[in-house]
This record gives C-alpha cells, sequence and structure tokens, in this order.
C-alpha cells in the first residue's frame, strides 16, 4: 500500500512538472521579478541588451500589435526587461526595444491571465542620433509618473493603473 501511494504521488508530481514546462508561455517567468516602486531610466548609458525574443515569442505574447511595423524592421530587437509586481489580477512585462540603432524604448504590456494585452505603456524612451527626448517613469501599484524631457526641459505626465490592469491618463 506504502508502494502505491509512493508511485501515485511520483506520478502527480512528474505530471505537475510536464504541464508547467509545456505552458507556452512558461519562458516568461525565467525573468527577473521587480517590486515597486521603481524608476525606469532605460537608456543607452545604463541598459545591456539581453536574450532576445524570438519571432514565434513576439507574436505570442501580441507584440506586433503593440509596436506595429516597427518590429518587421532587421535592425528592430525587442527583449524582456523584468516583470513588475504590480498586481495578482494580472501579469506586467516589461520589454526593451530597440526599433533602430539610435533609440531604446522600455514599454510596460499588461496582460490577463490568458496573456491577452489590456493595456500599454512607454516606460522610457531614449535617442541617441539629436538627443532631443529622453523619458523617464516612476512606476508604481497604482499609477504611473512619466517625465518627458524635451532638449531639458522637464514635463510630467500622470498614468493611473486601474484594478483590471488599464492604463489611463490623468
Amino acid at each position: 500500500m506504502k508502494n502505491i501511494f509512493k508511485v501515485l504521488v511520483l506520478i502527480t508530481f512528474l505530471i505537475g512538472g510536464i504541464a508547467c514546462k509545456t505552458n507556452k508561455y512558461s519562458f516568461v517567468n525565467e525573468y527577473p521579478v521587480k517590486q515597486l516602486p521603481l524608476i525606469d531610466s532605460t537608456n543607452f548609458d545604463n541598459h545591456v541588451e539581453g536574450k532576445l525574443l524570438s519571432k514565434e515569442e513576439q507574436k505570442l505574447l501580441k507584440l506586433p500589435s503593440v509596436f506595429i511595423d516597427q518590429l518587421n524592421d532587421e535592425k528592430a530587437k525587442i527583449g524582456i526587461s523584468y516583470l513588475p509586481k504590480i498586481s495578482d489580477n494580472f501579469q506586467s512585462v516589461v520589454f526593451y526595444f530597440y526599433p533602430n540603432n539610435t533609440e531604446v524604448i522600455s514599454m510596460l504590456v499588461n496582460y490577463d491571465k490568458n496573456f491577452t494585452i489590456i493595456n500599454s505603456q512607454v516606460l522610457a524612451y531614449d535617442e541617441i542620433a539629436e538627443g532631443m527626448l529622453k523619458t523617464t517613469s516612476k512606476l508604481d501599484k497604482n499609477r504611473i509618473e512619466l517625465t518627458e524631457y524635451i532638449s531639458e526641459n522637464p514635463s510630467t505626465l500622470y498614468f493611473k493603473i486601474s484594478n483590471n490592469g488599464d492604463i489611463i491618463r490623468e
């Protein structure tokens, strides 16, 4: 009887382990979770490019709908920076995106439990061609404070993050 119980427990663990590994979104969990509040100041001076997402992973995460045609550019590069712990009601992912060699964008995307996009918002932006525009953000559980620097003149925008993951400008 003890052996049957041990075998059943082992089978349960194996099935559970296989189910976890076969989840098509499990690769997202390989990235660091960050607690809030946090500052996202992603720019060319402080960002190190990590593992890039494959075209299949980009489509699975529905990124062509966020970045429109920019992902079709052969110079475009995109990866996951971190997973901010905003809520248990939805999944948040911050992507870094290089549309070309002179721009880098940090983009928050909120997904429901089935990885359908709820909403997205730029957190940080840097361009080195003209050096005229830079954006940073303070990310909290229910708010984004986005500061844009246009020729060193800052202006601040506020966005509310609702309980369902929607992002609305205040």
